[in-house]
């Protein structure tokens, strides 16, 4: 094999190994157990197969890209992504992508477009097909492990709940609902519904009964592991993606249809309804899916839809429903966080508040409302909608590129459907079409992950690729001719590959050591580990947070000097968190946690924490038990009148907060102010009467 072939030859396997692994990968000993390590997996790809790349022009002094008539659409939206980070009220984070996860960063968004263009520069029909056949296999060990975690113990814990796995944020549903290697019911539902069109491609194109009948039972399987995971935004999702890929077919073949309806007698069984044929075995599919629907129902009829829930008042002051479940309703919670979205969009109408964001900005501009819903006190990273999601954190360039993007393919797709002849060309532009529609029909209730995302960003490749839709474009090295100059591009070239590839396993081992910081109980173990996540990874703030909250836990077991060192490296920590990540509301919970800490040793440190408690409350004005903290710090540094005038700002933000009314009456009786000591008790009683038991 030549130098020629060889960088090829890596860029192939590349993508096998991603499509392969991406959707099975979850290790149980970082942070987030499941999109972080297919995150990571995505920029070790993308860096592979960019090296490669790379190395190959320079070997033939020729930079060789595809051009694809999305170039322009996805010019444009790189640039909406790129002035969004640059204006974001967190950079580190729109750069890098909310931690754990890293998705929708921007270094993200850019090892999703070097995958796109390397994949339509190098990979053709027969390559592309063999991808596609690793995917489909990956997904059986998926499919198989979501089937295996509905109705078995084998996975579960004695309390039901499941083994060393992160089960996501409805930790409620863990028991009915499964998330099979993604972490998130809705996330596996949404793969399954991207998939599912492709499986029934396969299925037409396949030549053996053996072939028709394994590819019959993997959608049969992904049906039921879809019906298992109840996702009602999946659920759109998968009735929209079935929608296109009937009416697709049926425009596709649209000739031959209306030929059959002009026979008038009843027409003999054509061939391709023998039971060898592919008719027969779409009918076993079919038959499959109702035998699930049967048996186990689907998300709307098992879940249901409280629309009395989602189109119900808000319980307020004047009329107080403390009994209500108003809010707990998911469509409720929807509506509320999207009216927050909005108020992000206004505040930042052109670029956004920054790629990833949504967390920090959402908090600013949180609806009150959400304090009379179960998830009052609920940490939102995402819109659950990923146009208003662009909208909030890219502002309106960001939302109209990200629209010109989808809504570009989409014509291109119907064009040429439009304009050529019945052909498996065709059929394959519809399943891709199927495909995309589910994905942003689920994502109007949801968001994207990593292995969706990848989806998402190559299956633009896939149809360009089947229907020769890209054009090679050669740019002339001429500076390399030289040998000298040759030899030392490759081996810069080589070198930085290197650099990044070793610097995404430090960025794994750093989460590792992070996890195992935070996860342990004595304090040197703690310190230890964290500071060895910092040195991998000295940009992440969250590390040097974390990190000084140990230092500090740490320096109160000493004395003296040792002490007085310990303190001054701990704030040290915590300055450079703060500083370089000031909108991470995280950062200063893990900030005021280390400073209350150590003023309940030393008074002197009192003013620092009510600076802190108050920065908290500035960055979540609406968030009551932000302001019930800030309270709990004025009152332990003895500032009565401040802790009271707060506690009455966090009753107005939530009048059903019972453990910040029994620390109003208390402040009321220390400062001896029987008039709102009167008030507050009778509203106190109006609330929760005595001889009943109210949830808080």
């Amino acid at each position: 094999m030549n130098s020629h072939s060889w960088p090829e030859k890596i860029i192939e396997y590349s993508f096998y190994a991603l499509f392969l692994l991406v959707p099975l990968i979850w290790l149980p000993v970082n942070s987030e157990l499941f999109e972080f390590n297919k995150m990571i997996l995505v920029y070790l790809a993308a860096s592979v197969v960019l090296t490669a790349w790379l190395f190959k022009s320079a070997t033939e002094k020729t930079f060789v890209i595809k051009r694809t008539p999305l170039d322009i659409p996805i010019a444009l939206f790189l640039l909406a992504n790129l002035l969004s980070s640059l204006f974001s009220i967190d950079r580190h984070t729109s750069i890098f992508g909310y931690y754990s996860r890293f998705n929708g960063g921007l270094l993200s968004t850019i090892a999703y477009l070097v995958l796109y263009y390397a994949l339509v520069t190098f990979f053709n029909k027969e390559r592309l097909f063999r991808a596609l056949k690793i995917l489909l296999f990956s997904s059986i060990f998926v499919v198989v492990y979501a089937i295996l975690q509905h109705p078995t113990p084998i996975f579960r814990n004695p309390d039901g709940s499941f083994r060393g796995i992160d089960v996501g944020y409805w930790q409620q549903d863990a028991e009915s609902r499964v998330f099979s290697t993604f972490g998130h019911a809705n996330w596996l539902a949404a793969f399954l519904t991207m998939l599912t069109p492709i499986a029934f491609l396969f299925l037409v194109f396949s030549r053996t009964f053996l072939e028709r009948l394994s590819l019959a039972l993997l959608l049969i399987g992904y049906f039921f592991a879809f019906t298992f995971t109840y996702s009602r935004g999946g659920t759109v999702g998968f009735i929209a993606m079935l929608a296109v890929l009937i009416a697709g077919t049926i425009f596709v073949f649209r000739d031959k249809l209306a030929s059959l309806v002009k026979i008038k007698y009843l027409p003999r069984v054509p061939s391709y309804l023998y039971p060898t044929k592919i008719g027969f075995f779409l009918l076993f599919v079919l038959a499959g899916w109702l035998v699930a629907l049967y048996f186990f129902g689907n998300a709307f009829i098992t879940r249901g839809v409280n629309i009395k829930a989602v189109t119900a008042k808000t319980p307020t002051a004047a009329e107080p429903a403390l009994t209500s479940n108003v809010g707990t309703e998911t469509g409720k919670l929807r509506l509320i966080v999207w009216g927050g979205t909005w108020e992000i969009f206004k505040h930042f109408p052109f670029f956004g508040s920054g790629l990833e964001t949504f967390t920090f900005s959402y908090y600013k501009f949180r609806p009150v409302e959400q304090n009379l819903t179960g998830d009052w006190d609920v940490l939102y990273n995402k819109a659950h909608n990923e146009f208003l999601n662009y909208l909030a954190t890219t502002g309106a360039f960001g939302f109209f590129t990200y629209l010109t993007l989808i809504i570009t393919f989409v014509l291109l797709v119907l064009i040429y459907l439009g304009r050529k002849p019945a052909s498996w060309q065709q059929l394959f532009a519809v399943s891709v079409l199927a495909s995309s529609a589910g994905y942003h029909a689920q994502n109007v209730f949801g968001f994207s992950v990593v292995a969706i995302a990848l989806l998402f960003y190559l299956l633009p490749g896939f149809f360009f690729i089947v229907t020769d839709g890209v054009s090679p474009a050669k740019i002339p090295l001429t500076f390399l001719k030289k040998p000298s100059f040759s030899l030392a591009a490759r081996v810069t070239i080589l070198a930085a590959g290197l650099f990044l590839i070793l610097g995404i396993g430090a960025s794994w081992l750093a989460d590792y050591y992070y996890n195992k910081g935070v996860s342990s109980k004595n304090s040197l173990e703690s310190y230890q580990n964290l500071k060895l996540a910092g040195f991998l990874r000295p940009d992440e703030p969250l590390y040097k947070a974390n990190l000084g909250l140990a230092t500090i836990s740490l320096a109160l077991n000493r004395g003296g000097a040792e002490r007085k060192a310990k303190i001054a490296e701990g704030f040290t920590y915590l300055n450079q968190a703060t500083n370089r990540s000031p909108a991470n509301i995280s950062i200063w919970h893990t900030r005021l946690s280390a400073i209350y800490q150590l003023s309940n040793v030393d008074k002197q440190y009192l003013p620092q924490a009510v600076h802190t408690a108050e920065k908290l409350a500035e960055l979540a004005p609406t968030e009551p038990e932000i302001g019930y903290n800030l309270a709990v710090v004025y009152g332990w540094a003895n500032q009565l009148e401040k802790a009271q005038k707060q506690l009455e700002r966090v009753v107005d933000l939530k009048f059903n907060y019972r453990q910040a009314w029994e620390l109003l009456i208390s402040i009321d009786q220390q400062l001896k102010d029987g008039q709102a000591l009167e008030k507050h008790t009778k509203e106190f009683e109006k609330y929760f009467p005595p001889q009943t038991k109210q949830k808080q």
